[in-house]
């Protein structure tokens, strides 16, 4: 269900779904970014002993630092966009180096000694949609989810992604 790692000396939880359920939505775009988030969150930081929870299970990106140590990261998805008009997906990079390459980065926050950013996956979007409705076909529950989203991207504007102390790149 999780997988305790470290970088630096930073302790990281990487969960599925939030900090209590594998297949839970507390983590999702809405309640992290929600005004009165952070005494929630407090508690769950308190508790699993970490500093970041990144996860990848609600789909949407958003990244979120709770004061000067604590940040809660969503990539959204590798394999899909994230974003209205952004046709690639994207991954968490967490590391106590700075990102080398510019350009790929689509937003970047700083905790502590750790450079947290979101990195553009580019894949072949013209081969992308045929592969998708080739195992998911017309009327399937996830061909209904996911298949205007392969097209247009997703109906989020990057800004929902950021909370405080993230900025785009």
């Amino acid at each position: 269900m999780h997988c305790l790692v470290s970088v630096g000396d930073v302790r990281i939880a990487v969960v599925h779904g939030d900090a209590t359920s594998l297949s839970g939505w507390d983590f999702e775009c809405r309640k992290v970014l929600h005004r009165d988030a952070a005494p929630r969150f407090a508690s769950l930081f308190d508790c699993a002993k970490v500093a970041i929870f990144a996860s990848t299970h609600t789909c949407l990106p958003v990244a979120r630092l709770f004061g000067e140590c604590r940040a809660r990261l969503n990539n959204g998805s590798a394999g899909m966009p994230n974003r209205r008009g952004q046709l690639f997906g994207l991954v968490t990079r967490i590391s106590i180096r700075p990102l080398a390459i510019r350009g790929i980065s689509v937003y970047e926050a700083r905790l502590g000694s750790l450079y947290l950013n979101a990195v553009a996956v580019r894949y072949d979007q013209g081969a992308w949609p045929a592969k998708f409705d080739a195992q998911w076909p017309t009327g399937s529950p996830a061909a209904t989810s996911y298949r205007s989203r392969l097209i247009r991207g997703a109906n989020c504007p990057l800004v929902s992604a950021i909370g405080p102390g993230s900025s785009p790149s």
